[in-house]
Parts: structure tokens; sequence; C-alpha cells
């Protein structure tokens, strides 16, 4: 048997990302979009592939490597929308392709950037697309211009006024918005009979609200009624269960923005609960830098049979469910670690998700067993060396145990000891499980203990654990230092020899370390926060997160939102630090790191920042392929460097 060798951080150019299953309307296809790194070009290759649910077969349907949204259409040919003959920016090319292949046929272009699309028979379709809203500058200066807030938006970079709107389309026609010009669309779904769209969205024209409402769309005529307005009440997601319309929201009234959804029905006018004791998120919040692409899990969900179809975070895991009206809930996964996206059409179900530490593979369920329809990343177990992660249970608090896990070193000998590093997961409300996770792997085939744990914050177990709303740098410090003693206690790791590292909340909580405890020998703080003051006027999210997280706004508590920030602390802090940071991530925006970065240096601490340019807050789980290794190679060079003495 050829002998296993160590995982590289090259091997990110073979993995194989599956998304977006659709299964067809006879049930005996599904089409899935397959993603690759293409170094030469610095890109990700994103094709349609086609799985043959009777025969088990797999095979591409397209090969351009710019496919994007795709629907099955009624006769059971696939619309899609692609970038294959490079359309100008803000606008998208359609075309149409049968399951078999052959050559795409284009329906046209339009003049707005489409997300999905759904058909409605014929040659009509429905499109949810976002348009450029660019005011004129003055003839020959260049400037933007914004009258509202956010004006930007991380992955899209500086977008003005720009709405996303539901537009019908004829093939080879002009697409006719159908919305309100104002009206910010989340997401649609179909009636039956194709003549009603149930949407949610906020409609405004100053600054976003917390608040999204729910409208329905008469198709043929344009009326759009509000059946639940723009406030006091959060709906994300809607869709027509026989004569009943089924949602899930929040009032956000105890748990402000992360409070954990339920659902719903409208019933005139009124909303019924059906789920007044689930109190989990009804999304996947476990996390792994093995995906491409985004999935619209977040408090979505599919109705099929009678039934109401939903992920959630249960802890460790991410599970299919399904809902009746009674508000009776079934778990259908069993053995999945994290469902990663998924479609439930006329009882079939299709799953992407992760096993153990296996990468992406595509899934059906059959008898209430879950069966492996491919096996494009099968080599991967099969040639490399993995470290397992291991159980690791800590307590800062006797009223909840904390869930965590260490990696032994690829290579681990007994009675040796090794350096450490603990990592800190974004979010807060995400949440780690025992799944692949690259980067991890990666830093233990270089001889390096990791540990990770889920501090109070994180998603999977009830709004009175993830809520730390004012707490920031509290209880999820305790929480953290815990976990750190029972690593350090570990007999295999070299307590000296330690370091910390996260990004997104993670790279804030790096940074809140290094400034309360000089215990870690290395730090790496990416896509980090650092300054609530200043990030509450400069982020996409920040005009909300940061009043409604720390429980303080500028103009009420400046100090608290100063007192909970990491560059207070910076003159404390003698901590190695290397700072990741991207200089189009409008979410952690890069004034963050560079104000911690100058002020490690004007108090002498060993430090460095490295700015990748044209990647935003996505860079380790999406940036370009060559980003991505750069990133990699510095982190563990950095590591190699104050670890390995």
């Amino acid at each position: 048997m050829k002998s296993k060798e160590n995982i590289s951080k090259e091997d990110i150019l073979r993995f194989k990302f599956l998304g977006s299953p659709k299964i067809s309307p006879t049930g005996s296809h599904i089409c899935f979009l397959l993603s690759t790194a293409n170094l030469e070009d610095n890109r990700y290759d994103s094709n349609l592939w086609i799985q043959e649910i009777g025969t088990g077969k797999s095979y591409p349907l397209t090969t351009s490597g710019r496919e994007k949204a795709f629907c099955w259409t009624k006769d059971g040919s696939i619309a899609f929308v692609s970038g294959r003959k490079g359309p100008a920016k803000g606008t998208s090319e359609l075309f149409t392709i049968a399951p078999s292949g052959g050559e795409a046929r284009s329906m046209g272009k339009v003049e707005v950037s489409v997300s999905s699309i759904a058909h409605m028979g014929g040659d009509r379709y429905l499109l949810s697309a976002s348009d450029p809203r660019e005011t004129k500058p003055l003839e020959g200066a260049d400037y933007m211009t914004f009258t509202q807030v956010p004006f930007c938006s991380n992955g899209k970079g500086y977008t003005g006024q720009s709405r996303n709107g539901l537009y019908s389309y004829i093939s080879g026609g002009i697409a006719e918005r159908l919305t309100p010009d104002d009206l910010d669309v989340d997401r649609f779904r179909l009636s039956k009979n194709m003549d009603k769209a149930l949407i949610t969205g906020r409609e405004y024209t100053d600054v976003k609200p917390l608040f999204s409402g729910l409208r329905e769309l008469d198709l043929a005529s344009g009326k759009l009624d509000v059946l639940l307005p723009d406030q006091g009440f959060d709906c994300r997601c809607a869709d027509y269960l026989g004569d009943k319309i089924v949602l899930t929201g929040s009032d956000l009234s105890k748990h402000g923005i992360n409070q954990n959804a339920s659902f719903f029905c409208l019933e005139g006018g009124e909303l019924k609960e059906i789920t007044p004791g689930l109190d989990r998120g009804l999304r996947n919040s476990i996390g792994c830098d093995c995906r491409y692409g985004t999935s619209d899990m977040n408090l979505a969900f599919f109705v099929d049979g009678g039934y109401i179809w939903f992920v959630s975070t249960d802890r460790t895991r991410s599970n299919l469910h399904r809902l009746d009206l009674d508000g009776h809930i079934e778990r259908i996964t069993k053995d999945l670690s994290s469902v990663d996206d998924y479609h439930v059409f006329n009882g079939k179900i299709a799953i992407v998700g992760l096993k153990g530490l296996e990468l992406q593979e595509l899934y059906s369920i059959e008898d209430g067993e879950e069966k492996a329809l491919t096996s494009f990343n099968s080599w991967f177990s099969e040639e490399r060396e993995l470290s397992r992660p291991e159980a690791l249970e800590s307590h800062a608090d006797p009223a909840w145990n904390i869930d965590g896990w260490v990696m032994k070193p690829t290579g681990y000998e007994w009675g040796n000891t090794y350096p450490a590093v603990v990592h800190v997961h974004g979010g807060p409300k995400t949440a780690f499980g025992d799944v692949f996770f690259h980067e991890m792997q990666l830093w233990a085939a270089r001889g390096y203990v990791v540990a990770f744990c889920n501090p109070r914050g994180s998603d999977g177990r009830g709004n009175d654990f993830d809520d730390i709303r004012g707490k920031y740098g509290t209880v999820d410090y305790d929480d953290i230092m815990a976990f750190t003693d029972k690593v350090a206690a570990l007999p295999y790791v070299d307590e000296s020899r330690m370091a910390i590292t996260g990004g997104s909340y993670g790279g804030y909580m790096t940074n809140w370390v290094i400034g309360h405890t000089d215990r870690f020998k290395a730090a790496v703080s990416q896509r980090s926060i650092s300054n609530w003051v200043s990030k509450a006027g400069i982020s996409d999210i920040g005009y909300y997160f940061v009043p409604d997280q720390q429980d303080a706004d500028i103009w009420e508590d400046v100090e608290k939102l100063w007192w909970h920030s990491p560059l207070k602390y910076a003159d404390r802090a003698k901590t190695p630090t290397l700072f990741i940071h991207s200089d189009e991530d409008y979410r952690c925006e890069l004034s963050q790191g560079l104000q911690m970065f100058t002020a490690l240096k004007r108090h002498g601490v060993e430090s460095k920042i490295c700015v990748f340019k044209g990647e935003n807050h996505e860079l380790s789980r999406s940036g370009k392929p060559k980003e991505r290794l750069a990133r990699l190679e510095e982190i563990c060079l950095w590591f190699d460097h104050y670890l390995k003495v």
C-alpha cells in the first residue's frame, strides 16, 4: 500500500467544491455547480454538472468555468446565468441547455446583475437582480455619491444606492422591473400556479432598517400587497404551503439581531407561531474553509409534501429537519456533520455535505439512509495523512460546559512535546465542529497541536448561550482562557510555545487576548476588529451591528464601546503579532487592522501586516487561489519563526 503524504497548502488547488443542488421536475436528475481553483488565471472555475439518480452517472454539462445561478425549466432543460462571453459589469447573459448536454443557447443579455432565476413557463422567467443605480458624475470627474446607509457591501464594494429587485424577462427581450425602486428584495418564492410571488425585503431611502417585511406580488397585474410591514418583525423567508403562508422570522426583542428565529403561519394578517419551543439557529453555522460560493440557507427553507424542510445548527453539527404545521420536528440527516446546501422536491432529497474529515460530496437520502452519489474528493483521504480532532471540554462557568477539540500533530510521537495553536472562530454566532478544516490540518502537518472551541456566543446552544451582547471580551475571553488552560495541561503540549489566531470575531478576540495576557508567544490576527467606535460608521454592517452587539451607541455610551475595543489595551501588548487583512474587506474594514498594527509598532511590539489587494472578508474561504496560498504561507512562517525555537 502506498504511504500517505502530509497535507500541503497546494492541496486546495485539487479540491472540488459543490453547491446549489437542484432536482429536476421529473426527479431523474440533479443539477449542481462544481467549482475548482484555476491557478493559471487565479480564479475559480464553476461549471454545471448533472447527476443521474437512476444510473449514478455524473457528467459535466458546461465547460466555460463561468456559470452562476440556474434553474430547471418546466420542459426539463436548464436555464442559467453565465459570464462566458464576458458581459459588462452590472449586466448578465442568460442561456438554456438540455440535461443531455450539447450547445447552450443564449436567451439574451439584461442590464442588471442576476443573482437567481425562476422559470414561469414558456419563455418567461422571474429574475432577482441588482441594478447599478450609479449617480452620473460631472463629466471628466471621477467620484461617487452616497445618499444612504449602508453604502458598501462586502464582496460587492461601494454599492451606492443599488437595490436588489424582481424582474420579469421573456427570452430575447428586456428585463422589466416589477418591484419599487426603493425596495431591496432579499428572497422570493413563487406560488404553485406561478401567478404570485412572496417577497421578503425592505423599502427605504436613507438608512436600511433592521426589520424585513413581507409582500405579495400579483405577477399578472403587478399589484404589490404589504402583508407584514418593515417594522416590529424581521421576516427572512416565506413560502406557500397549500392555502397557507409559512415564514421564518423574529421580533428581535429579547436577544437582538442574533435572536433565533421561529416558524409562523400568517393567517388573517396575524402571525401564529408554529414552533414556540424551538431555540436554535436556522442555518448551517459550522465553520469550514473548504466551501465555495454562497448558500441561501440562512433562515431559509423549502416546502414539499406538506412539510417545511430546514437546516439548523445543533451544537456541533448542522442537520436537515422537516416540520409539520402542528409543530412536530423530525431530524432527517444522521451521519452527515454539516449540511452545506440542499434541495427537496417531490419527496426526493439532494444534499451537499461534509461527513467527518471527508470533503464535500453530493448525497441523497433513501429509506432514511444517507447515500453518497459522488466521489470527487475521495482521493484526499486515501492519499493524505490527517489529524483527527479529539473532544476536549472545559469550564469557566459551572453552568456551561464548552465544546472543544484538540488535534495532535501529524506524525505525533508519544513522549514528545509540541507547540500549539489555539484557533478562535468568527461570528461570534458560528460554531466549530469536527469537520475537515484545511488550514488547521495544514498546521498539524507542520508539527503543531491545534486546538479550537465554541465559547459563549457560539451558535447551536440556544439564545441564552448565544447572546453575549454587551459582554464581548468578558465571558467569551474567560471561556477561551479556560479552554487554553486545558490545552496547556496536555502532556504533549509545550505551554511555553503557544500561539493564538482567528478571523473576524476571532480576529477581534486575538486582538483582545494580546492586550490582556502575554501567555502566547505569537499571534495571527485576521480580518479583525480593534475599535468599535470607528467601526460603527464604516463597516457595511457597523451602523446596526455595533450598537446591537455592544449594547451601546456612540452618542449614548462611547466609553462602553471604547472599553470593549482591543485598541484601548494595545499599549499592554507584548505578543509578536501578524495581521492579515484585505483592502476590499467592507465587513471588518482594513482600518481596523491598521489601527492595531500601528499601536503595536508604536509600543515596540514585533508586528507585521499583510494587506491582500483585491480581496475581501472571504479571503480564507474563497479568495483567489494565489492569494489563499500566500496567506497560508505567511501564517505558517510566522508560527515557525516564533514557536519552533
